[in-house]
């Protein structure tokens, strides 16, 4: 502002001079004339002077602001590098995406590059249990001295998750047609012991899952490798209501750990619960249809018993492997969803078929309600007969608001001319080459259970089973008695 004040007052008194020359002639003198011409020389001299100093200011003024916008830049910069280093440097927060299991809510990424992932997750389910004779999962005639109608209490293998670790990922072979690898290996212990699932005398790492597969929009998705049953993954839906309402490509959340999830025999095989040595294809048509087949193959099966079945050995003309097949419906406003499927094994030179229908639907917001149906054509010697079973369930849960929620479920099991071994009614899958007595009976199942929720990952529960057979019927569960009494207290923690 100085230096502008200053010419200002210069161009003043350049243009006063100019004026006083222009101003009304009169007799002045040469010398006059002089004076004033060396005056206003002074003053453009100054002006120059004035104009050079301001151009000078200008130009450092100009200089300086440069300067600065680059010194804010490279801080900038060197601050956004500094605050991605911390980033990295941080430890992996659960992410949900990580791991996309039906059990599974949270999951930790160990790779999560463009192109590939690598995913660590974990359920840790404890449960303190009481029952009246003594109890299908704690060796209750050990527990219990032999008195099978003893009541038994103390911790007992899981009773809604099976405990488990594993890793899943993925990585993707063509990015145009959105084409990737994935894989699953998934372990199970029993929390009381540490011991792999199945027993410390036939450990099995990845009893669970161990399979790997291609997946896409277009192919769907098409795994190899030991995983659940075909027909286990198409009935999750309705056969218990604890499971995903929602037709996909998960693998089913439902078990065989206790006497509630006992029909879920009806979706399973000679090598229990899961395949060895099988191929699924899963695939999603438009927004609502998804189809299921599924291939076990032939040949040496389940080496380990622990895994849950029985060594079976292909002996020609498709004998030892089993098929299945099955399609779901979503409905477009997700409120209501149905599956149905059939299976059909020949392990031992004689078909088991099994068929099976159900659903879901959601009439209020704070309610599901689950059904569906089994019905089981099982070939028998000829001294023996046929074997013929129906059975159902009906439950539902209740969502009310807050951090509660309830189940309630019954199963009936009715079967006809079923073959025994050891006085016990033999499993649908079970082999039935050489049984040589059967009996008719039946099985009913109430249960349920209500949970906690501390947050996402950790809940508590409290969950109970009533179940009684009745007629020729007869389970190695209830150890010699008609029905069995049982309660659990747990908690569970997903990671």
């Amino acid at each position: 502002m100085r230096m502008k004040k200053n010419t200002l007052m210069a161009y003043g008194a350049a243009l006063g001079a100019i004026l006083t020359v222009a101003g009304p002639a009169s007799a002045q003198s040469t010398h006059s004339t002089q004076q004033v011409v060396e005056l206003l020389q002074q003053q453009i001299l100054q002006l120059q002077q004035q104009l050079q100093s301001l151009s000078v200011e200008v130009k450092a003024s100009t200089d300086a602001a440069k300067k600065a916008d680059a010194t804010a830049v490279q801080a900038q910069a060197v601050s956004s590098k500094a605050a991605e280093a911390v980033a990295a440097s941080q430890p992996s927060a659960p992410n949900k995406d990580a791991v996309k299991l039906t059990e599974t809510p949270g999951g930790y990424r160990l790779i999560d590059t463009e192109t590939t992932t690598l995913g660590l997750f974990g359920l840790i389910d404890l449960t303190a249990a009481t029952s009246s004779s003594g109890g299908p999962n704690a060796n209750p005639n050990s527990a219990t001295n032999g008195r099978t109608n003893s009541h038994w209490v103390g911790l007992d293998v899981s009773w809604m998750n099976g405990n488990r670790w594993g890793l899943t990922g993925s990585h993707v072979v063509d990015k145009g047609s959105n084409t990737e690898l994935v894989f699953r290996l998934e372990s199970e212990f029993e929390l009381p012991t540490g011991n792999f699932d199945g027993g410390f005398s036939s450990p099995v790492l990845f009893n669970r899952d161990a399979w790997i597969g291609v997946q896409s929009p277009t192919i769907g998705k098409l795994t190899v490798g030991r995983q659940d049953t075909l027909g286990r993954d198409v009935t999750m839906i309705w056969a218990n209501p604890f499971s995903n309402a929602k037709n996909g490509y998960d693998e089913g959340g439902w078990m065989n750990n206790q006497v509630m999830y006992q029909m879920m025999e009806y979706s399973g095989s000679p090598t229990g619960n899961r395949w060895d040595s099988a191929a699924v294809w899963k695939k999603k048509w438009g927004d609502n249809w998804v189809s299921y087949l599924g291939y076990q193959f032939g040949g040496l099966q389940n080496t380990q018993p622990g895994n849950g079945g029985t060594d079976v050995v292909d002996t020609g003309h498709y004998k030892g492997t089993q098929q299945a097949g099955g399609i779901g419906y979503n409905s477009s406003d997700d409120t209501w969803h149905a599956s149905a499927s059939i299976t059909h094994a020949n392990y031992d030179g004689f078909g088991k078929m099994v068929e099976s229908v159900g659903g879901n639907i959601r009439p209020l917001q704070w309610l599901r309600l689950n059904g569906g149906l089994f019905h089981a054509d099982i070939d028998q010697p000829q001294a023996v007969g046929k074997r013929v079973d129906n059975a159902f369930t009906v439950s539902a849960q209740i969502y009310p608001a807050g951090k509660f929620d309830y189940a309630l479920a019954y199963y009936r099991i009715k079967a006809k001319n079923a073959g025994t071994s050891g006085g016990n009614t033999l499993q649908p899958f079970d082999l039935t080459s050489g049984i040589t007595s059967a009996a008719s009976g039946t099985w009913d199942t109430l249960y349920g259970a209500a949970f906690y929720r501390l947050d996402k990952q950790t809940d508590l529960y409290l969950a109970f089973d009533y179940s009684y057979v009745g007629g020729g019927y007869n389970t190695s569960y209830f150890n010699g008695n008609r029905k069995i009494f049982q309660a659990g207290l747990g908690a569970r923690y997903f990671f």
